[in-house]
């Protein structure tokens, strides 16, 4: 079994790629940059306006959906900087060009999800922790250990969180090839983490939660940081995403048996 140092190497591997390759192309890389700078502002913007006519949407304070917002930032930076690869899976699963995945240096599934390093998104990400760390200064007029603590705990589950979605959703390529069904299944799910979960039912709400796992990308790290969620709720959902995240990757290996090559 490979160990986590051997996994560290494959990603400086990755990353010093993926910084080559876009050292290349300069243009693109600030047009990148300029454009996730918009799309932060545009959220931003919006929640803002929203609140110059109410004091609270689903039960979430201004600065609480300011917090919110953070590690929405934070948690779409990371899939641009590590998991961009997947959007380009049903493609690829199409045209028989995954045989590098079936390579031994790695996990499959990090083999390949994890293999477009994303330079801009550094940038991007460097903005994100900035308007976080902004955030949770302006609600707790300071930043107490304990907040630190719960932070850098809801961010890694918001990792954790997209990296199972984005392998869950490319599960559906390999019984319907060419639908783009993964694609639309990001794009629906990321609508729908743009916003806290309260704003939905609770069936909603359960769903996005145990099942597909949306909420872990933004409304339970944020709701871990701010207090709303106990440390025992939050070992719980913890454990269960955990569970869940395992049980999705094994499913990904077995789906994968599916594959041909495009050499036969």
């Amino acid at each position: 079994m490979n160990s986590p140092l051997h996994y560290v190497r494959l990603a400086r591997a990755f990353a010093r790629v993926g910084v080559l390759r876009k050292t290349q192309f300069r243009v693109e890389f600030l047009c990148q940059v300029l454009m996730d700078a918009f799309w932060y502002s545009i959220h931003i913007l919006t929640f803002e306006i929203l609140f110059a006519h109410t004091d609270a949407i689903a039960g979430w304070s201004k600065g609480e959906v300011r917090v919110f917002l953070g590690f929405l930032f934070v948690s779409d930076a990371f899939w641009m900087m590590w998991l961009g690869q997947g959007w380009h899976f049903g493609r690829e699963l199409k045209d028989g060009v995954l045989d590098t995945v079936r390579m031994r240096p790695g996990s499959p599934i990090f083999m390949y999800f994890f293999q477009r390093f994303s330079l801009e998104a550094v940038v991007n990400s460097a903005m994100a922790w900035a308007w976080l760390a902004y955030a949770l200064v302006d609600y707790y007029q300071g930043l107490p250990l304990r907040v630190v603590a719960l932070v850098a705990w809801g961010a890694v589950l918001s990792f954790w969180g997209r990296t199972v979605l984005s392998v869950l959703f490319t599960i559906s390529e390999f019984y319907v090839v060419n639908s783009d069904l993964s694609n639309v299944g990001w794009e629906v799910s990321m609508t729908m983490a743009d916003r806290p979960a309260d704003v939905f039912p609770l069936r909603y709400r359960q769903f996005l939660t145990s099942v597909v796992p949306i909420a872990a990308v933004s409304t339970i790290p944020a709701a871990m940081a701010l207090g709303r969620m106990g440390v025992l709720e939050a070992v719980a959902h913890t454990a269960w995403l955990l569970a869940l995240g395992l049980a999705v990757f094994r499913l990904w290996r077995a789906s994968f048996r599916r594959y041909n090559s495009a050499l036969g």
